[in-house]
């Protein structure tokens, strides 16, 4: 019996806020998956933020091959994410907070970007601190 890959599910129903969700670790298929998702939203060339909720911690812990793969997909798409990605609240579980934020500092995303232990706190600083000022409105979420 062959097990499927676990991919990152995604929601864009309440744009501009992209939701990108992974309830349990990605292998280097579901991490291609979220970054997927996040060039599909670039390429509607309106600015966004996102909400990474990662359930089970860091995507790339301790992978360097997939830590690397990710920057080489950030760096070739750097140009449309300072254009367009506003900002990224990333929702972890408290105890993997700080590998998280140190696996994050390391790929320089030159963006406004937090870490949350609830989803709610994290949409909520996305839609006051990040969407408002840039004049775009969430009715609900």
């Amino acid at each position: 019996m062959v097990l499927e890959p676990l991919l990152p599910e995604y929601d864009e129903t309440h744009w501009p806020l992209a939701i990108l969700v992974a309830e349990a670790g990605l292998d280097a298929d579901g991490v291609r998956s979220g970054l997927d998702s996040i060039e599909h939203w670039l390429t509607r060339e309106k600015p966004f933020a996102l909400l990474l909720i990662a359930a089970c911690g860091p995507a790339f812990q301790g992978d360097i091959a997939g830590f690397a793969m990710v920057a080489r997909r950030i760096e070739a798409a750097r140009d449309a994410l300072h254009r367009f990605l506003l900002g990224v609240a990333v929702v972890v579980p408290t105890a993997t907070a700080g590998i998280t934020r140190q696996s994050l500092a390391r790929l320089s995303l030159d963006m406004p970007l937090q870490i949350f232990d609830k989803g709610p706190r994290a949409a909520d600083w996305l839609c006051r601190c990040i969407l408002a000022p840039a004049g775009l409105v969430i009715d609900n979420l």
